[in-house]
């Protein structure tokens, strides 16, 4: 896959372009199916399938929400959308510009004159241009007039759920990791470099890795997780706790901490992607160290529990 930063810098004009158009975050099942039907399009008319974002998110530029956290960042966006098989990845800075840029503009300055797509690929409820003026039935009406195909994909149903970023968002911030991953079809993620805390762990018998994670991105619920965690290719079950350690804390920064069951090793400077699988319990205030120490071989005791019944392989649980 190609990754071309910027309109200004595509340069294959000449190929029959076949782009889904959405911001994409998190790539759950309803941005899969707008994805892979690009793929199959490109592949039906022996051209290539592309993706435009926008980077940073449009929300967080035209309504500066601090409470807006994205479910993937732009990298992990990108790995997915190379296993997926897409031709280009094609990400344009978010400005004011582009913001007061009108629809039709957009239709015509970027996909008619710059990508010169044969068709373009859309969620139904995709918007853009000013104001989010655009919607599909614009590209509709333009895309006769200039030629190319539109395709709008309609809601993707799981349950009696819309699936949506917004949807997965909310089951996160509840702590329900394990049905987030139904509609992501993957378990929910992040990564981070691992960097020096405390060393109260170990102390405690427990040595966790505190990692560093991208400003701007969701953590699920403050509580203790069981997880599978990613370290040099290789993984390991974890017990991965999102908390301010309010029994030492009043008012701490939120962190993220990770231990790795049956490893030992120094982990400094490395880099480990958290995959949540099972929350096993909430955020808790513990009289002092040895309660904390006791809570904490319950923890382990109840990971070793669920990896016997439910994590007999740490391969990727979700839709299946």
């Amino acid at each position: 896959m190609r990754i071309i930063h910027g309109k200004d810098n595509y340069r294959y004009q000449n190929c029959r372009l076949f782009m889904a158009l959405g911001n994409f975050d998190g790539l759950h099942l309803a941005h899969r199916s707008i994805i892979g039907k690009a793929c199959s399009l490109a592949q039906e008319h022996t051209g290539k399938s592309a993706v435009f974002i926008f980077d940073p998110h449009p929300v967080t530029k035209l309504y500066a929400r601090k409470d807006f956290l994205l479910l993937s960042s732009v990298k992990r966006r990108s790995e997915i959308l190379e296993e997926l098989g897409i031709d280009f990845l094609i990400i344009e800075e978010f400005n004011e510009k582009i913001a007061s840029l009108p629809p039709y503009q957009f239709v015509t300055d970027y996909l008619v004159n710059t990508f010169r797509v044969a068709g373009v690929v859309v969620g139904f409820d995709y918007t853009f241009g000013n104001r989010g003026r655009g919607t599909a039935n614009h590209l509709l009406k333009w895309g006769e007039r200039f030629n190319f195909s539109v395709e709008v994909v309609p809601p993707v149903i799981l349950g009696d759920e819309v699936v949506s970023s917004s949807l997965i968002r909310d089951l996160l911030l509840k702590g329900e990791v394990k049905n987030a991953s139904r509609y992501l079809c993957v378990n929910f993620r992040i990564s981070g470099l691992v960097i020096h805390g405390e060393g109260r762990g170990r102390t405690l018998g427990f040595p966790t890795a505190n990692l560093l994670i991208q400003d701007g991105l969701l953590l699920p619920q403050r509580g203790v997780y069981l997880s599978s965690t990613t370290y040099a290719g290789e993984k390991y079950f974890a017990l991965t706790n999102i908390g301010s350690k309010p029994t030492f804390h009043k008012d701490g920064k939120l962190l993220v901490e990770v231990y790795l069951i049956d490893f030992s090793g120094d982990l400094y400077g490395e880099e480990l992607t958290v995959e949540f699988l099972h929350k096993i319990r909430k955020e808790a205030v513990f009289s002092g160290a040895h309660s904390l120490k006791d809570q904490m071989h319950i923890d382990l005791k109840r990971a070793r529990e669920l990896i016997q019944q439910e994590y007999s392989s740490i391969a990727d649980n979700a839709c299946r």
